[in-house]
Parts: structure tokens; C-alpha cells; sequence
């Protein structure tokens, strides 16, 4: 993987239109995000409507009553607020045998559990956040090629596998030690110890995290369509289809988890108001319909 990362550095100037295309709608959320409440514009409507998102199958908008649990999920949290020690083993397990396999000269710092199952505002739906501390300059002083570098790697681990723990699938993120980190909920699985212990309160968005998960899902968008292009349409259909599903089961869990002002509802709309629902649904038709379909073989002369 050391030499994949020295051929990532020998490219990096060859970004392809819909990359530029997805940064710049992400700079244009993230400014609107910025500027204030919009009560009644979307994505922050005072009610939501029952309508069905084109090519998307039945993900319906719902309205929730936000539901801030007075316990941690108990399938992956003992009483006293420890790691369940099986859980626990098998992370450390998956996300070292991760991180090996990428041969890099940053050691790992740290490894943790974040995100809602790290909280009280967990639900049926909701991920396994797991995070892999390292120092990005270890790897290269240009920290914004590490980020992306481990970005596209992440998002192809997470693509490639679909392990669930208790019912909740794990995601990967390789994250920078001196990146800040708005969840009020952090354990160190390492350590076996809170570094942040979340308590029951009112569910606050962080617009950063909206922003950052709406880029790392656009990337995933990206990978499919790289797919695609290489004609490769079986597992284009495949991921399309499965990230279609994936996005369903995170807005529900998001919606009953924080209602309307969720990260997850509003990172589907921005996804959603950006064109990139349209972009996934397009993407698995026409690998469908190439997938099933016969080339026209030239007529042999005699």
C-alpha cells in the first residue's frame, strides 16, 4: 500500500469534472448552511412533506418526534458504561488488520468508538463509527493529499464490506489526531475508557460534520461512477443499489434519532437538493440496463 501511496501522490493533479463538480456544491452547502435558520426552506421545513424520492425507492419523508434515550444502547454497552469486552476485541481486531494493510509510517494513537452508538440518541439504524487516530504528518506534510488519500480508502473499505456488530454496521474513518471532534460521546477502545462521556441532553447539529459526511458520501457516488466508466456495470449496480438502501436506513435512523434538524435528514437533502439522489438512481439503471444487456457483434462477411 506504500507504493499505492506514492502513485496516488504522482497523480493527484487528475481530478475528474464530477470531483470539481461535488466540491464546489459542497462549498455552496456549506456557505448556506453558514448563514442562519430557514425555517420554512428546505432542507429546514416546519413540516415535511410524504413524498418519495425519484429512483429511490420508498424513502419517504417522515415526520418524527426526536427521542433522546435514557441509556446507551445495551447490546454494546454493560451498565456501568463499559465496552461489551467481545465488541471491544473485535474492533480493535478489524481496524487494526485495517490499518496494517495500508503500510504507512504513522503509528496508530488511538482507536475509537464515536458517533450516536457512542450516545443516548442511538437507533436501530445507526452506524458503528469507528475511528483510527493518527498524525496525518507523519505521512506527508501536504495533510490535505493524506486526507483525501485516506478518504478514497476508506470509502472503498467501507464499499468493499458489510460487517455488522449487534445489528449495526461498522464505517471506518482514519481520523487526523489534531482534527477537531464536535461528538459529545468518544471512547477509547484502546484504553478501554471514556474520553468524552456523553450524558442524555437535547441533540445538537454540528453543520461541520453535516458538511464532511455529505462530501464522504459524494466521493462514494464518485467511486461508482468511476465503476461504471470501466465498465465494470455488475458491481456498479451492486454499490448503487446497496448505497441507496444504506441512505434509507441513515435518514430513518437520523429522523428518529433528531427529527428534521438530524445530520443524517439534512445530509440527504443536501445530497438530495445537489442532484447526487439523481446521480445514484441514473447510475443504477444504466448499469442495470448495460449490465443485462448483449453487445451487437459485427456481421462476418463471406
Amino acid at each position: 500500500m506504500l507504493e499505492e501511496w506514492e502513485e496516488y501522490k504522482s497523480i493527484l493533479n487528475e481530478v475528474e469534472p464530477y470531483q470539481k463538480w461535488a466540491k464546489k456544491q459542497n462549498s455552496k452547502f456549506k456557505k448556506w448552511a453558514a448563514s442562519g435558520p430557514k425555517r420554512y426552506a428546505s432542507p429546514y421545513t416546519s413540516a415535511a412533506p410524504t413524498t418519495a424520492t425519484s429512483g429511490l425507492g420508498p424513502l419517504e419523508e417522515e415526520a418524527y418526534v426526536p427521542q433522546i434515550k435514557d441509556h446507551l444502547n445495551s447490546d454494546i454497552w454493560s451498565s456501568d458504561g463499559e465496552l461489551n469486552p467481545e465488541i471491544s476485541e473485535k474492533l480493535l481486531q478489524i481496524a487494526t488488520q485495517f490499518y496494517n494493510k495500508l503500510d504507512l509510517p504513522a503509528e496508530i494513537l488511538n482507536i475509537t468508538l464515536t458517533g450516536s452508538l457512542a450516545n443516548y440518541n442511538w437507533t436501530s439504524h445507526s452506524d458503528i463509527d469507528l475511528h483510527i487516530l493518527i498524525d496525518y504528518a507523519a505521512i506527508d506534510e501536504n495533510i490535505e493529499l493524506v486526507r483525501k488519500y485516506l478518504s478514497e480508502v476508506k470509502t472503498n473499505w467501507n464499499r468493499s464490506h458489510e460487517i455488522y456488530i449487534k445489528g449495526h454496521e461498522i464505517e471506518i474513518y482514519v481520523q487526523n489526531i489534531n482534527e477537531p471532534h464536535h461528538s459529545t460521546g468518544v471512547y477509547s477502545i484502546m484504553d478501554g475508557e471514556w474520553i468524552l462521556t456523553p450524558s442524555p441532553q437535547e441533540f445538537e447539529v454540528s453543520e461541520r460534520e453535516v458538511a464532511q459526511k455529505t462530501e464522504a458520501l459524494r466521493a462514494t457516488i464518485a467511486m461508482i461512477q468511476k465503476l461504471d466508466k470501466e465498465d465494470k456495470f455488475e458491481e456498479a449496480y451492486g454499490d448503487a443499489d446497496r448505497l441507496r438502501q444504506k441512505l434509507s436506513n441513515y435518514r430513518k435512523g437520523g429522523l428518529e434519532s433528531g427529527g428534521e434538524y438530524s445530520v443524517e435528514n439534512l445530509v440527504f437533502k443536501a445530497l438530495r437538493n445537489g442532484g447526487d439522489l439523481e446521480i445514484l438512481a441514473d447510475l443504477k439503471r444504466s448499469a442495470y440496463d448495460k449490465m443485462m444487456s448483449i453487445s451487437e457483434r459485427s456481421k462476418v462477411t463471406r
